[in-house]
Parts: C-alpha cells; structure tokens; sequence
C-alpha cells in the first residue's frame, strides 16, 4: 500500500512537471511589477537580500573572443517593484588585452550597462543600478557578451586562452527588499557555500537515517527541481548548517528519534509545507507531519498549489534552452537563445544543446542536419573554415575559403547520429577565420569595424525519426534522463553504511538523477548490501570500502547481446575485480612482453593477422566515434570513483554501482562525478574520476542489451535493423560480399544453362 501511495504521488508530480504549461497562465504568473522606487536609491545592508543567479560557475565562464551567456534570477513582487542593482563579479586570464576588452549586459532584452575587461589578479565587482520598470515579478534574464583579444597572440590557438570567470558566490542580484519570510518562492534565491555548491542538508541522526530520510525523500527531490540547478549537494547531519543553503526538517512533535534542531524548528512551524529564512542567507524548510501518508498528501497539496506557478515558469524556462529530439522537427537556433551579430575576430564559436530521449539507439541510418544560413567577408586567407563538435569530437566541417566571400543559404552539414548518445549533447559551431594581417599581430592596427563573419539566427537543426530502443549498459542515458529508473516503478538505493558521508553521496546521485529525469524518483533507502539472489528491480548501490566488485560483476545473458567487434589491443579502464592481479599473472604478462618477436622476425600469418586486427580497431575506432584517447589505462590507486552498470543475469533488472575505496574518495569523487560538465558525459559502460586530476575516463561496453522494445512499427523496426548493422560492420560487409557472390554465380553459372533456349 506505501508503494502505491508513492506510484500515485510521483505520478501526479510528473504530470504537473512534465505537462507543456498554458502560456497565457504562465504569462499571468510572471506579470511585470509596477514601478516604484528607483534603483539608485542608496541600499540598506539590513534590508538589501543578494538574489543568486540559477547557473553554476561552469554556465558563468566565457570563453574566446566573443562569448555570450544567458543568467537568469527570480524576484518576488516586492523586490521587483522597488528595484536594486545587479552585481557581477568577475577575474580573466592574463592574457586579455585590456585596451579593448568589454562586456556588455542586457536585462530582460534592453541593454543595461558595459564596463571594461581588467581584472587578471583578482576579483573585481560592479554593481549595476535597475530601476523598478525593467524588472518582472518572477524569472529575470540577463544576457553577458564579453569581446576580448590576445595580448601578443594572433593565431587561432591563442582564441582557447582567453576566458572570463564570474563568481557564482557573489554575482547576483542585490534587491532592495529581502523576500517575505514563509514565501516558498524565496528559496529560488538562495545562495550557494564554499564550494560553489547549492546545499540541501536533511537534519537526521546518522543511526536512525533510514527510517527519518523516508519521509524526506520526496520533498527533497521536489526542492532539487523546483530550484533547477546542477550544483546541488545533499548532506545528512544532526545539526543544522551554516552559511548559505537549506535546511530540511521533516517530522512530527510527537516523534522523539527526531534530532534536537528539527524539534526546534518544527515547534514554531505551521503544519504542512513551510519556509523560514535564517541568518546568513540560510533556509529552513519545515515539513510538519505524522507518519508517511500525511507527508505525501500535504506535499502533494504544496505541488498543487503555491508550488504550481514556481514549476511552470522552471518548465518554460528549461524548454527555451535546448533543442528537444524526442521527436522529428525542425528548430532555429533563435529558439535556444542565439541572435545574429556579426563577428569580425578569428575564431567564431556558439553552441547549444540537443536531449536525446532514453532511448534513443544511435547509429547510421539518419543524420541530424545542421542547415547553415551564413556568409564571410572577402580577403579571408586559406584554412576559413566551419567546423561542428558533437560532445567534442569532430562532426562536420565546411571550406570557406573564397577571394571574395562566401554566402551559405540553408547549406547542409550533416551530423552523424553515431556522434550522439541519450541525454544531453553539447553541439559547438566554430568558424576559423583567418587572415594575412594576423601574421603581423599588432593590436594596434586591428580593425574591429569591419566584421570577418555573419551566422543568422534563422539557421536550423533538423531532428530525424529516431530508432527507439533503450540499451544497456549505457551511462549516458542513465546520466542523461535516468534511464531506466525515470519510471513509475519503485526502485531501492542500498547504502552500505548509514554514516552521513554516505548517505550524503547516495542522495547528492539521487537529486540529480530528479534533476536529469524531470519529476521526483519514487525510491526506497535501503542500509546494507543487496542480495542478488532476493534481489528483483533496478537499484542504485553507493559503496565506500571499495567491495563493489561482487555486485557489479553481473554478467548479461549471450541471447541478449548485440555483439560489437573486440579487436581492441589497448589496455582500458579496469573493471569488476577492485583488487590487484596476482603475482602470477603479473610476472606472465612481464615475460611475454621480454619476449615478444620483432615485427620483422614474425611468420607472414601473424604479420597478416596483426595487420588485419589494427585495421579492423581502426575501422571499429571510425564507426563508433571512439578517439585514441578514449582507452586509457588507470591504475587502481589513481582511481577515486566509479559508476558502472550491469544487468541481471535471466532478468531485465540493472545494477548502478557507485563504488570508492573509502569514505573521503566517495564524497570527492560523487562531488566531481555530479558537476554539470561531468555529469553529461558520462557514457558507456563505466566511468572513472581520476584522482590524480579530477578528469572523467568512460570506458566503453564491448557488448549492449537491448531493454525491452515498446515501438515495434515497421519503421522502427527498419531503423533498429540498419543501427544494428552500422554497429556490425563485418556483418554487413559479409551480406554484401554474399549477396553480390550469390548475383555473379547466378549470372555467371545459371543463366547460360537454364535463362538461355536454343531453337533449332
């Protein structure tokens, strides 16, 4: 019955997440505040609130020549009708010239204000005053373009050194008027803490954790979208935090396990769903209820109510930013947030973001195309050039060059399927633009009036059918829509040992798995190791003693493969065993290495063999997308953290381990494993965070499953037939030699004796 009251929770909380809001409701719940006050009026530090934007640090950092960023911030109607000042805060490399460097704000598409780029040593704020009358109650957009050029460097390489960091800590907006206390909407300002991180701190004791995060889990999952952001982190503790953040009590009076902090704060808090602002830009949000029945239906009554508009305009907000490829279209890129401006430096970049469904089965039969609306200006010198990056890695490119300039209208570049995966897909535009005066590189005679680049916002991106089969193991769609967990089914997370550092990082993955699914996940916590043998249904394992290799060394069934060529001979990221290898097996690889042939002393088989196989890796490196890099060996000791997943033998249930060596690795790596770049790409089998540099290694399955299959039309079923096919090459080069061997005999042997009739 529990289960069932959850199954009906999430449902309707993902009905009301997930369901294209009305825009004339919206439009009624973002309705502009009348002017008041002016924004010069001199601010009090008493009353003034700091309003953090909703992006991290990584959404804040302008890279190259010319680079624009969309900042968005929420005002309650008090604080948009009386103005404030929007502060940024701000470092840059070295290596800008600070002659010209600018950037330029617009608030709510009206420019607001510029100021010099200068501030290499050191962080250096403005605060930019906003009068009342450019202000909307609800989400504010601010649009930051910084221009900046190399010091002594024209070449094209030089471009990747210039960049701007604001602060997520201190940029902001400053109202004149904090937000009024028991406004849940308040919380959409919270501020971030040290570590540049939104936290959430559910108030338990560590003993009695499972049992009090029962009632908390939902609430928390629903706090982590409704606030949008991908630099949430989840800790568990006795007392309540300090700086900026929230604090989540959920409980009741009467309940005696309850720590001391929450019964403070429960005994002056309204029942149902209730918020308090607390010293230092703190928040405590209260949850008063008893028993489990009780907090779901007094949550369910919060989303159905003052919870409602913060979720609709969080939905219109997410919509506008990516381009959606769950189903065929096509979409201009003025639609996730590009204008035309015309570029006069050497290096032209944009990007933007396509989400791929869950399912999604990448491969050869479609491509994503990319239709340019475009033109250069004449005098460029050779080497102009377009270039397409899907997840970094090279996907098209278009020669430029041309005396006099080049005009592309709706010109195609198609971008292979295969270079995408389920989830989020960073797709980079870059227009090299070089020319004979870079040669001389003096600044002082740079012409910034005439422009080298003109990209209109009227280019498109066409998304095809897509072949829908989900696979499995595949990181990208776990990371990128929580497959396969995102559904109504309840799943468990089994934590190993309820210390706060575990739980802490068991429900930092959960938020943002939320976060990735677009709805609440209904979860069971569960202390302790699962039991593969009791153990039905997907479920997340967290670990910290390093023991994960029993768990996730679950093999998937031969009938179920869709098997690709192993012809791999570079040793990659290791896998189920954590410990060492033997001593034996070392001494054995030692020796073979000693005694290895010359190449020119080997038998013509093995040089032939040899030679077949490093073709064959590399044809297999083409079609899959896969970089030298790709396959890097990590010793075990430079491993901090890994994340793999397994299916279950005879069963369509998945495994998702996360595994450390110890407590500290585990809340480093799940702190690295959960950032915003990181978290998008992961992919493959398993996925590694280095220790020795933070970086993320994916290793890539030799093998996939097919999850069940829900489109079985006949178009579906062709696209999965030639994904299929791309992914085994051998198999389709041996149809076609077949096929054209069975043509030649039958023309060759058949038809002169039984297609030809002699008359006599």
């Amino acid at each position: 019955m529990r289960k069932r009251n959850l199954t009906v929770l999430f449902s309707t909380a993902t009905i009301l997440l997930l369901a294209a809001p009305n825009l004339s409701t919206v439009a009624n719940d973002l309705t502009p505040a009348t002017t008041s006050t002016s924004a010069t009026t001199p601010m009090s530090r008493g009353q003034s609130q700091l309003v953090s934007f909703r992006q991290s640090g990584s959404e804040m950092r302008l890279e190259g020549e010319d680079a624009v960023r969309e900042l968005t911030f929420y005002l309650s109607p008090d604080q948009a009708a009386t103005g404030g000042a929007l502060r940024l805060s701000y470092t840059n490399a070295v290596s800008v010239l600070p002659d010209d460097g600018t950037v330029d704000v617009e608030l709510n598409g009206k420019p607001l204000s510029s100021f010099p780029i200068r501030s290499p040593h050191g962080p250096t704020t403005h605060d930019l005053p906003v009068a009342a009358n450019d202000l909307v109650a609800g989400w504010n957009s601010v649009r930051i373009r910084a221009r900046q050029h190399h010091r002594i460097d024209c070449s094209i390489d030089a471009t990747y050194e210039l960049w701007s960091q604001f602060d997520p800590l201190v940029s902001g907006f400053v109202a004149l008027v904090a937000a009024k206390d028991g406004d849940l909407a308040s919380l959409l300002s919270v501020g971030r803490n040290g570590d540049a991180a939104t936290e959430i701190r559910l108030i338990a004791k560590p003993e009695t954790a499972r049992l009090a995060l029962r009632d908390s889990l939902a609430l928390m999952q629903t706090l982590a979208l409704i606030l949008g952001r991908n630099d949430i982190v989840v800790t568990v503790g006795e007392l309540e935090g300090t700086g900026p953040g929230i604090d989540l009590h959920v409980g009741d009076l009467d309940n005696a396990e309850l720590p001391q902090a929450s019964q403070d704060a429960l005994a002056g808090a309204p029942r149902g769903l209730s918020v308090r602002r607390n010293d230092a830009g703190r928040y405590a949000v209260t949850m008063r209820a008893s028993g489990q029945a009780e907090t779901q239906a007094l949550l369910l009554a919060a989303v159905n109510g003052p919870l409602q508009p913060l979720i609709r305009a969080n939905k219109l907000a997410a919509s506008r930013s990516i381009v959606d490829g769950s189903e065929p279209g096509t979409h201009e890129l003025s639609g996730v947030g590009y204008k035309t401006s015309p570029f006069s430096g050497r290096l032209f970049q944009t990007s933007f973001d396509v989400v791929m469904p869950a399912d999604f089965y990448p491969g050869d039969y479609a491509t994503v195309d990319l239709h340019l609306n475009a033109a250069t200006a004449p005098g460029l010198a050779a080497g102009t050039q377009i270039l397409v990056r899907v997840n970094e890695r090279a996907a098209a490119s278009q020669m430029l060059h041309d005396p006099e300039g080049v005009r592309l209208e709706d010109k195609p570049l198609e971008l292979p399927l295969r270079a995408f995966h389920p989830g989020v897909n960073h797709v980079r535009i870059l227009a090299e633009l070089p020319t004979a005066s870079d040669l001389a590189c003096d600044p002082a005679a740079r012409d910034e009036s005439r422009s080298r680049f003109l990209m209109l916002q009227e280019t498109t991106v066409t998304i095809p059918p897509l072949a829908r089969a989900g696979r499995l193991p595949d990181l990208a769609a776990f990371a990128g829509k929580s497959f396969p967990f995102a559904g109504s089914g309840a799943f468990d997370i089994y934590v190993d040992a309820p210390t706060p550092a575990r739980l802490g990082s068991a429900l930092t993955v959960l938020a943002r798995m939320a976060i990735s699914a677009g709805h609440p996940l209904p979860v069971e916590l569960k202390i302790g190791r699962p039991d593969p043998a009791k153990t039905t249904g997907n479920i997340l394992v967290v670990n910290a003693d390093g023991g994960a290799a029993q768990s996730a060394a679950l093999t998937v069934p031969k009938g179920h493969r869709l098997h690709m060529p192993a012809t791999d001979e570079l040793v990659t990221a290791s896998i189920g065993d954590t410990g060492p290898s033997s001593d034996s097996e070392a001494l054995l690889n030692a020796f073979q290495v000693e005694t290895k042939l010359d190449e020119e002393k080997l038998s013509a088989k093995r040089r032939i063999t040899a030679w077949l196989s490093a073709a064959a890796t590399t044809v297999n490196r083409w079609l899959t997308y896969r970089e030298i890099g790709d396959d890097v060996h990590i010793e075990m000791q430079d491993r901090l953290i890994s994340v793999r997943q397994s299916q279950v033998p005879e069963g369509d249930a998945v495994w998702t381990v996360v595994s450390a060596a110890d407590e500290t690795s585990l809340s480093l790596g799940v702190a690295a494993l959960t950032r915003p770049g990181t978290w998008t790409a992961l992919e493959g089998e398993e996925s590694v965070i280095r220790r020795s540099d933070l970086e993320l290694v994916n290793r890539k399955p030799q093998a996939y499953s097919f999850f069940p299959i829900t489109d079985t039309s006949p178009a579906n079923l062709r696209r999965l037939a030639a994904a299929w096919l791309s992914d085994n090459f051998l198999v389709y080069v041996a149809l076609v030699v077949l096929l054209m061997g069975g043509f030649g005999w039958w023309v060759g042997y058949m038809v002169p004796r039984k297609g030809v009739r002699t008359v006599e």
